[in-house]
């Protein structure tokens, strides 16, 4: 079965469509986020004993600079597109690390002096050596590219971004990988892709090997077959009785902590806080903008442990703020619900997200 590709390079990411592969459309009031952040977040902990300590998550980026814009032709056998790249590289401040990655000193693509290479466009004229990049990538894919056949035969179809970084010593190093709705062999299949990537001649900055950030971005489509793995929007339901953490015998619980018999806060804090870090960044929206300000997420987890009545307030002029926030809590999974008197209840959860700005 021959599998079609057009490759468009959008903001930070390379986009790729395989024709009998799979596409994860972005609902029209999901704000674009910065995908070359790290987010980072803390969890404040009160000095009180009780279960309803609270988590508190900051997600800080550099302020957008704007830039001329950089016309690019996307590629298909068919058509081609133009798309602009405008972009500003953003940092993530906090004290926080991602586990095991070690890339807070990593630098944009699109803002190192010197791009990574492959071999085979380090005697291409400079001005043409970011073309040189994308369209060697672009073959990569092409030539790499298997649609899981499991996935293909349920109609499984998503948008799958990497984010990798081109160490100094031009080895890529995959650092987060965000995928649909059921679509784990889709990450498994980009992340495959990825770790063929040959090794690159290293980016520099002012003469000096540097790590450089970039997100490869694939769609998967299958084209006249209807997307399955949609996930069920849960509306706003009427509960008779909902409680706090700490009216609670036991709180609510992922899945994590239920296998490792730990139905503690610190449990619950932590796995959303991993939450927050694969799945959120800086509202690009908002980094245009200048958008930044506190925006308070609450949520009921209901009997069945289903995540439920979602309501976001930010800061004024601040709604691309809430509707991030409210999408990071609609991708929570399924959780164990919460006790009391021997019961499954209803359990009301909300924590603050702090959205900053900083100056260069």
């Amino acid at each position: 079965m021959k599998t079609k590709f057009s490759a468009l390079l959008l903001f930070f990411s390379s986009f790729f469509y395989a024709q009998q592969s799979q596409t994860c459309d972005t609902p029209e009031n999901e704000p674009a986020l910065d995908l070359n952040s790290i987010t980072k977040c803390t969890i404040e902990k009160s000095n009180d004993k009780k279960k309803n300590k609270k988590v508190s998550f900051q997600v800080t980026s550099r302020r957008r600079i704007r830039r001329k814009k950089d016309l690019v032709k996307g590629v298909n056998n068919n058509f081609s597109k133009k798309i602009s790249e405008v972009k500003k590289k953003t940092q993530i401040v906090n004290s926080l690390t991602l586990e095991g990655t070690n890339v807070s000193n990593a630098i944009s693509f699109f803002n190192v002096d010197e791009i990574p290479l492959f071999e085979s466009c380090e005697d291409v004229a400079i001005m043409k050596q970011n073309k040189c990049f994308k369209s060697k990538i672009t073959e990569h894919i092409k030539n790499n590219f298997q649609y899981p056949n499991s996935s293909y035969n349920k109609g499984i179809q998503g948008r799958v971004l990497v984010n990798f970084v081109i160490d100094k010593e031009g080895n890529s190093k995959i650092t987060n990988t965000l995928f649909p709705y059921k679509g784990e062999e889709l990450r498994d299949e980009a992340n495959r892709i990825v770790n063929k990537l040959p090794k690159f001649i290293p980016g520099k900055q002012s003469g000096v090997k540097v790590n450089v950030q970039y997100t490869l971005k694939i769609m998967f489509d299958i084209p006249g077959v209807k997307k399955t793995n949609i996930r069920k929007k849960v509306n706003t339901i009427d509960l008779d009785e909902v409680y706090t953490f700490d009216e609670l015998e036991r709180t609510p619980t992922f899945k994590e902590c239920f296998s490792n018999f730990d139905d503690s806060f610190d449990c619950f804090a932590n796995e959303l806080k991993k939450h927050v870090i694969k799945n959120f960044a800086y509202p690009v929206d908002a980094l245009d903008n200048n958008i930044e300000g506190i925006v308070y997420v609450s949520f009921i987890i209901n009997s069945e442990g289903d995540v439920v009545n979602i309501k976001a307030k930010g800061p004024k002029d601040g709604e691309v703020l809430e509707i991030a926030a409210k999408k990071l809590v609609e991708k929570l999974p399924k959780l164990k619900a919460g006790y009391r008197d021997y019961k499954r209840v209803n359990t009301k959860y909300q924590f603050p997200i702090e959205f900053s700005l900083e100056d260069e």
